[in-house]
């Protein structure tokens, strides 16, 4: 009894061993390449990428929107809008240096005053027609004058030699350079100051001298109402002498102290 025949198959047909298939077949998406591990065995392992060290931990890839790990985002103690005082301290600081100089000028006030001429208004019952007959003129100017240079000299050493007034300290923020947040020189400290007092001492001059010159006094406002719609919160006699007030953190280098300590 013959054996059946078997299916030889033609030499231009195609048909391939399965072993030899799978071996030249190329990889494609849709066929994945062959296992190249052992059965029961420990799964193959990737060739390590360049400049990988063996036992370095992976790193987690960065956040989107965020950037690399150990870079702090803008606005959350890394932005240099968030460094700068707020509008709401300044105001404050202000009022509490007016406070100090008030006190320090009550004693100039009432040096000044005529109390003669009060109390024989007080006993006569006739009131006095012009508030000046009250006052000793030669006496007040003097008064004034011994106000405004303590007010100058208040705020002109205290900026240069720590960079924060009763006021800044009181709300934590301080004067500094705009470029680089060092600490300011004598030339900056003393040319701010002399811009702020020039600018008030020239409009109530003329508000005095010049009828409906009121108006003028709108430029007092203006200097220091820059600080609302200014990116960095700067007044117009900042902007002259290149200043900056920031907020004086515990966490923030204090340029003044190591200006003290270098001299």
């Amino acid at each position: 009894m013959s054996e059946p025949p078997q299916d030889t198959p033609k030499p231009d047909s195609g048909w391939q061993p399965p072993d030899q298939r799978q071996e030249e077949a190329p990889a494609s998406p849709e066929r994945p390449p062959p296992y190249q591990g052992s059965y029961g065995g420990p799964p193959a392992q990737a060739a390590p990428a360049a400049g990988h060290h063996p036992g370095a931990l992976p790193q987690a890839p960065p956040v989107p929107g965020y950037g690399p790990p150990g870079v702090p985002h803008p606005g959350f103690g890394g932005g240099a809008q968030d460094a700068v005082a707020g509008r709401g301290a300044r105001l404050g600081a202000g009022i509490i240096d007016s406070v100090v100089l008030s006190v320090a000028a009550v004693p100039a006030v009432l040096f000044s005053i005529r109390w003669d001429r009060m109390r024989d208004s007080i006993e006569s019952g006739e009131p006095v027609t012009n508030p000046l007959d009250l006052y000793n003129i030669p006496r007040l100017l003097a008064a004034y004058a011994v106000v405004f240079l303590l007010g100058f000299a208040y705020f002109t050493v205290l900026h240069a030699r720590w960079g924060q007034t009763l006021g800044k300290k009181a709300f934590g923020i301080r004067l500094v350079r705009a470029e680089d947040r060092s600490a300011v020189s004598w030339g900056q400290a003393l040319g701010r100051q002399a811009i702020v007092y020039g600018i008030g001492v020239t409009t109530g001059a003329l508000n005095l001298l010049v009828p409906g010159a009121g108006i003028l006094g709108l430029v007092g406002l203006l200097d220091n109402a820059w600080i609302l719609w200014d990116d960095r919160r700067q007044a117009l006699h900042d902007k002259a002498v290149k200043t900056v007030v920031v907020k004086a953190t515990p966490w923030t280098p204090n340029p003044y102290a190591r200006e003290r300590s270098g001299s």
